[in-house]
């Protein structure tokens, strides 16, 4: 009999670390079949959408809320294939807001729950480190500290490492002598996007003229967000690349203005300097202030305890505070020797690499 696994993510990392859990998962036990709620690069890699979650990826209150209709028609799917297959084991990935409801579902049903990613509750909720140690079987962090947060219930937590580790090894090039690139990474998400773009476009029309050297390339987070940016940019001066393009670009890079996530890590680990910038609604800002534990939000500086790159957030990212932000770290002569050695230390809690192989160890016991 075959036996199903059903994942759940709702992001552009998530998706891309389920393709890696998947092709690894299949290549152990090819007659295990994979239905998820993903994206492009689940399906890619052999699992059969039930929704495509990523392309609908939202994060905010507001957001939220504009999405409801199809999150709701998502659960509705997600609970009746659920009731119906009974699939041998749960794996969520990352996506809390969706994925603890499911949780908590799958729970009760007495379906076992692998939960990759769990949430960040060391910024923020507290409650839901107890909540998934109470509901799920494993759970699979990235950080060394983070296993604390989830001890107490019936969860096995589990240190695998950041999939990162494993990702970028081998990946980055030896950095160049003159680096002219300024790396654009404005997020993975429409309204991110859509927030970062007014603050940019008048940043060059003001300061423009002061990087006449330097050639900006934008990253985009993926192929079905590319359209929309091209739209966004306009007449700016920027090329505009796939996301494969990131990796080797990290070697001419200068510096990069990255948008607070995932993506932040993967600068870091490239030694590139970079500004973290963030913006979003004043709703949802207050709203997210409210709960977030924490003096800094980019994962660099999170890991490392103190501020290797500065952060502009909500207001505080203007066309005069990027300008400046972008001088100071132009002007550093020694900054690209620290990013090394910061890449270094950071390297070093991403565990050894074998995060993926981990995974599929796990959900593996759950499949015999």
């Amino acid at each position: 009999m075959q036996k199903v696994v059903f994942l759940s993510c709702g992001d552009i990392s998530g998706d891309r670390w389920a393709s890696h859990i998947i092709q690894l998962l299949r290549k152990r036990l090819p007659r295990v079949s994979v239905v998820a709620l993903g994206g492009e690069e689940s399906a890619k890699s052999g699992a059969h959408l039930l929704e495509n979650t990523v392309s609908h990826s939202l994060v905010g209150f507001s957001e939220v809320l504009r999405g409801f209709s199809f999150w709701r028609r998502t659960w509705n799917r997600a609970r009746e294939f659920i009731t119906r297959e009974q699939p041998a084991v749960f794996l969520a990935i990352d996506s809390p807001g969706f994925n603890l409801p499911l949780v908590r579902f799958c729970a009760r049903r007495g379906i076992p729950i692998v939960y990759f990613a769990p949430p960040q509750v060391w910024a923020w909720g507290r409650w839901r480190g107890k909540f998934l140690a109470s509901y799920a079987d494993s759970i699979l962090y990235f950080f060394p500290w983070e296993g604390k947060y989830f001890a107490g219930g019936k969860a096995q937590a589990i240190w695998v490492g950041h999939p990162l580790r494993v990702l970028m090894e081998g990946k980055v090039p030896t950095r160049s002598l003159d680096p002219r690139v300024i790396l654009v990474l404005p997020g993975s998400r429409k309204h991110e996007v859509t927030a970062f773009f007014p603050v940019f476009r008048e940043f060059f029309i003001h300061y423009g003229v002061h990087f006449s050297g330097y050639r900006f390339v934008l990253v985009s987070a993926s192929s079905t967000l590319q359209p929309f940016l091209e739209r966004e940019k306009g007449s700016l001066p920027l090329t505009i690349v796939d996301w494969e393009a990131l990796y080797p670009l990290l070697g001419e890079a200068k510096l990069a203005i990255s948008t607070s996530g995932t993506v932040t890590l993967e600068v870091a680990l490239g030694g590139i300097p970079q500004v973290i910038v963030y913006r979003t609604s004043w709703t949802n800002f207050l709203l997210g202030r409210l709960f977030f534990r924490g003096s800094h939000i980019g994962l660099p500086n999170i890991l490392l305890g103190r501020e290797i790159a500065p952060e502009l957030v909500q207001g505080g990212l203007t066309p005069t505070t990027l300008f400046r932000a972008i001088q100071r770290i132009l002007s550093d002569v020694e900054i690209s020797q620290r990013a090394r050695v910061w890449a270094e230390e950071i390297k070093r809690q991403l565990g050894d690499g074998k995060t993926f192989e981990k995974t599929v160890e796990v959900i593996s016991h759950y499949l015999q």
